[in-house]
């Protein structure tokens, strides 16, 4: 394998903490994968290295790179999951520690979370009024990300904070007692087990010989103190990352961890990967301009073309949003029909998604198509989220949450009254709502339509547990046998229109997940604890660009992509930087700073192989009102001789004086603001 010096150090450092600082194209995949084969091809266990990544697509794309170097057998022994994977696998040997019950445990997704929250809200806070469930949610994220338990945050005097502060131990004590978990609970929890137990610790300490974490820019607080937990005395702690890179502060990432690296392990190895595999010098030379200009502490790095100078950075101004749209969209028809450049290696980033529906109604009228990259989950539709829900209240009848989503689908005469009498008589008599459901002609007040329908709901559950319980029982024909009983699959098939069809369809592609799951090799005894969680781990907003389309996306879901030619659009303050930054409201639940957005723009011009496009509109309309826009501050300081000025009309180039006068034309709407 081919490496420059830079890579070679990092890929041969052998003992202590090392911290690789890896610019966008830089070859980080290659320095991981490299660095892995090495410590193995010298004596070390496979299964005493441990890699974590962010996405499942990152995992796989190491593994499939060590195949070649190290072999099948021995790549599938080292230990490559993501922060939340490795979290399962934790859980699964440690939730003795945590008192669940046969050490099985539900996993909630976001939308399970919302769901809990708002009934929260609704039975022990009692908030009645409309609120912002979601922004409540990620106050909770952020504190449990910050490794903060609910007697840990202070009193607060923003209403949301307050009503936040409020639902937090509700809803940590709603979940132990479903035996649930969500996602911050998979790194969460591990740590305080390893905090807490040292014969856990120690147990584990020793499983792993070395750590290498990937996108370390990215971690948050519990994150990095499970790195601290699990690493021994050698140090052998590995982090990849780049500062510039950070632009998850809003989910509760720190990029103190990677700047304050050296701090947490001394005598720490510091590598700088600068040269760029990716990029056209004149596309990096826009980016390096814009990053030095953070006004925060970064390590300081200047990324170098490895492919040449390539083609100016064209910045386009058009008159306002529609004009910038059919620009774009005109011009994406030009490079592929007389330039003969596929749709699927063009790109249009944005700051917002709201950006996307003006664009994805000119492509539509221009015949050319596309994907949206950060839409809607297929996880996410309410045919697939209420099957699912039917297969977890099989592994645990303890999941209330998902009883309460699909206790009347199809209609059983359990209406939300009916439940909550059946849930208060549970209350009362301490039973779970499972448990009181099975004993509702015991409860007062229900009708016997409520009664029947509670019997059906508990005996179709029953008898799916009792079947999967039995020696030899088959994962298939239990689940189609329970939505088949349940009246799932008639109601699903009862419709004839598009809809419905569609939801059969989005059904049965989860049936045959399932059957993939049971037939796969590595499968053993199929079991649907198991399928569930392969299942919600899967969900976590990853996406393959498939298909000869145009890729649409938000510059946060466009990181780790790359595409020859990228249209950066919306480039006006208010946008970019976004106005919750610039002219935050007292409610916001996260606030960025300015260097955050200005890293937003650094990933942006980066995912740029060969061509790059800056759009910007002069204005806008508001009730028939002309308000006229101002460029992004991140134009500002840009090299002239990198770029070249355009017009939307025509596609027209200007002159070289033409583009010396925008730049700065740029510079002096900038500071007159």
């Amino acid at each position: 394998m081919s490496l420059n010096p830079a890579q070679r150090e990092a890929v041969e450092h052998d003992q202590g903490p090392m911290l690789v600082l890896a610019g966008a194209g830089s070859g980080k995949t290659r320095v991981i994968t490299a660095r892995i084969a090495r410590l193995i091809e010298r004596g070390t266990r496979p299964d005493a290295i441990l890699g974590v990544t962010f996405t499942n697509k990152a995992a796989r794309e190491m593994a499939e790179r060590m195949v070649p170097l190290i072999g099948r057998e021995r790549t599938e022994k080292v230990w490559l999951s993501t922060f939340h994977s490795f979290g399962v696998r934790f859980l699964g040997e440690e939730s003795k520690r945590l008192g669940f019950e046969g050490g099985r445990f539900v996993i909630f997704d976001q939308g399970d979370s919302l769901g809990l929250v708002k009934d929260i809200l609704r039975t022990e806070v009692g908030v009645t009024r409309n609120v912002d469930v979601p922004s409540l949610m990620t106050r909770i994220s952020l504190w449990k990300n910050a490794f903060k338990g609910p007697d840990e945050i202070p009193a607060s005097t923003f209403e949301y904070d307050a009503i936040a502060r409020e639902v937090y131990p509700h809803y940590e004590d709603r979940m132990r007692r479903m035996h649930a978990v969500d996602f911050d609970d998979l790194v969460v929890l591990p740590v305080r087990i390893l905090q807490q137990h040292e014969d856990v610790r120690e147990k584990w300490r020793a499983r792993f010989r070395y750590l290498l974490i990937d996108e370390f820019q990215d971690t948050n607080k519990s994150q990095l103190e499970l790195v601290r937990a699990l690493a021994n005395s050698l140090h052998n702690v590995c982090v990849v990352g780049d500062d510039d890179q950070s632009i998850y502060g809003w989910r509760g990432a720190e990029v103190g961890n990677i700047l304050d690296f050296e701090q947490y392990f001394p005598g720490t190895r510091v590598v700088k990967l600068e040269d760029n595999y990716r990029s056209y010098e004149q596309i990096l030379s826009v980016a390096n301009a814009a990053i030095a200009q953070s006004r925060g502490k970064r390590h300081g790095k200047t990324l170098r073309a490895a492919r040449g100078l390539g083609d100016k950075v064209r910045l386009v101004t058009t008159n306002d949003a529609t004009s910038e749209v059919e620009f774009v969209v005109n011009e994406i028809h030009d490079l592929a029909q007389n330039h003969r450049i596929p749709y699927k290696d063009m790109a249009v980033l944005y700051r917002s998604n709201g950006q996307a529906r003006i664009l994805e109604e000119e492509l539509r009228a221009g015949g050319i198509p596309y994907q949206l990259f950060g839409g809607t989950q297929f996880f996410d539709r309410k045919e697939v989220k209420d099957a699912i829900a039917y297969l977890r209240v099989v592994v645990s009848t303890r999941d209330e949450l998902s009883i309460r989503r699909v206790i009347n689908t199809p209609p059983r005469g359990l209406g939300d009254t009916s439940l909550d009498r059946i849930a208060g008589y549970g209350k009362l008599h301490g039973l779970s709502l499972f448990e009181a459901l099975q004993r509702a002609e015991q409860v007062p007040g229900i009708t016997e339509p409520a009664k029947r329908g509670a019997e059906l709901f508990t005996q179709c559950i029953e008898q799916a547990r009792t079947s999967l319980l039995r020696e030899g029982a088959e994962l298939v024909p239990t689940t189609k046998r329970l939505f088949e009983d349940a009246g799932y699959t008639r109601m699903l098939s009862a419709g004839a229109d598009k809809d419905s069809k569609r939801r059969v369809e989005n059904f049965g592609f989860l049936m045959r997940s399932v059957e993939r799951y049971a037939s796969a090799p590595s499968a053993g005894k199929a079991s649907l604890s198991v399928f569930l969680t392969r299942l919600t781990l899967r969900v976590d907003n990853e996406e393959e660009v498939a298909g000869n389309k145009v890729t649409l996306s938000s510059l946060h879901s466009s990181k780790g992509l790359e595409f020859p030619v990228v249209f950066f659009i919306g480039l006006v303050e208010g946008i970019l930087p976004h106005s919750r930054t610039t002219d935050p409201k007292v409610n916001e639940a996260v606030l960025t700073d300015v260097d955050e957005e200005r890293r937003l723009f650094y990933v942006g011009v980066t995912r740029a192989m060969n061509r790059l496009y800056l759009t910007r509109p002069l204005r806008r309309t508001n009730r028939g009102r002309v308000i006229p826009l101002t460029p992004t501050r991140f134009l500002g300081g840009l090299p002239p001789e990198a770029y070249e000025a355009y017009t939307g009309r025509g596609r027209e180039r200007t002159s070289v004086q033409e583009t010396a006068d925008f730049a700065a034309q740029i510079l002096a709407q900038l500071n007159a603001k």
